[in-house]
């Protein structure tokens, strides 16, 4: 018999990506009753994406605006595609507009080859062009899709797929390599681009309901929704505050806010990270737990979490207790992709109220 909790889904480069448990999501989920379900932390898109395919009316939201062209791009987008002239269009169009040197002159010898800062340059001029092409209803979805794919093959160049330190010498120095994939550092962008076009065309999906993407700080998103899935950044044993994805992929937010981009560096530290939002979950962890679980409190909230985290799983569950008549935990071992120490004793948990 086949397993009903298989699940095939995009591939993604994003550092805490719930894809690698997406089948046993979908069997916690199975067995939970909801039809509209809000992603409150939508990240790479992963579990809004299981939530679509299994026909759910999905709304991702992510504060982070290179995220939230993630949601429209896979979760809101029914059925719009990049076609071979798209592709064209983006990488071979030589453009009077698309003369800015934005990132070649912000980041030389930071993140990328002189020659691939250029390009980079070059293909956000052109996506914004599309505009000269499609109407908006199209070009929403193919800008959007267009971005999406060129995060990917962004992180796919960079050692570790993050943009939190200047480190491009680990691709160029010839050197014995305990890690990392110098084949795949090195093959050119429009390559990247073409193998993820191809990949995540097959996943742009309809599945008749009135999915969308909205990029907001969570505790303003409005609250009528069946259930509400939450994947919040937490803090880890030896930290002070929880991981800072803006820091880790401020690069991408820099392409979302390319004309506003030289305005807003933080020129004090060598990776030069582009300033961008900040969320009120970096405060109190524990006190937004609670706002959110009130905020939520008649939906089905199911938590994403680590056995690792602070505050503890067991706060967690007392916090939604005072909302929830029924509270209940899962957990099973899990390992991290690039740091397997890191992942010594760590249990992926999952709280559920109703």
């Amino acid at each position: 018999m086949e397993n009903q909790n298989k699940v095939i889904s995009p591939s993604t480069r994003y550092q805490g990506s719930k894809r690698r448990v997406l089948p046993w999501l979908k069997s916690i989920f199975n067995h939970l009753e909801f039809d509209t379900v809000l992603d409150g932390f939508g990240g790479s898109g992963s579990v809004s994406f299981l939530l679509k395919s299994m026909g759910k009316e999905v709304t991702f939201n992510d504060i982070l605006k290179s995220n939230y062209q993630t949601g429209i791009a896979l979760i809101e987008n029914p059925d719009i595609v990049l076609t071979e002239e798209d592709i064209q269009f983006i990488f071979n169009t030589n453009r009077k507009g698309n003369n800015k040197r934005v990132i070649s002159s912000l980041y030389k010898d930071v993140y990328f080859l002189d020659e691939e800062n250029i390009l980079i340059d070059k293909v956000i001029s052109n996506i914004e062009a599309l505009s000269e092409l499609y109407p908006w209803e199209t070009l929403r979805y193919k800008r959007a899709l267009a971005y999406h794919i060129l995060f990917q093959s962004c992180l796919s160049k960079r050692p570790f797929n993050l943009f939190h330190r200047k480190n491009l010498n680990l691709r160029t120095n010839d050197v014995k390599r305990s890690f990392g994939n110098k084949i795949t550092w090195d093959k050119p962008f429009e390559k990247h681009f073409r193998t993820f076009n191809q990949e995540y065309s097959k996943f742009i999906i309809e599945n008749r309901k009135n999915n969308k993407a909205i990029n907001k700080d969570i505790f303003n998103v409005d609250s009528d929704f069946d259930l509400v899935y939450l994947d919040p950044p937490y803090t880890r044993k030896h930290s002070n505050s929880p991981q800072n994805y803006a820091d880790m992929y401020h690069f991408l937010e820099g392409i979302m806010n390319y004309d506003k981009w030289v305005g807003n560096i933080d020129n004090s530290r060598v990776h030069k990270p582009f300033i961008c939002c900040t969320s009120q979950w970096n405060n109190d962890v524990t006190k937004n737990f609670d706002m959110l679980f009130k905020r939520f409190s008649k939906s089905i909230i199911v938590v994403s979490y680590g056995n690792k985290g602070k505050p503890t799983v067991s706060t967690i569950v007392k916090l939604m207790k005072k909302y929830k008549k029924n509270v209940i935990t899962k957990s099973q071992p899990y390992t991290y992709k690039l740091n397997r120490n890191n992942g010594i004793g760590y249990r992926e948990v999952i709280i559920i109220g109703e």
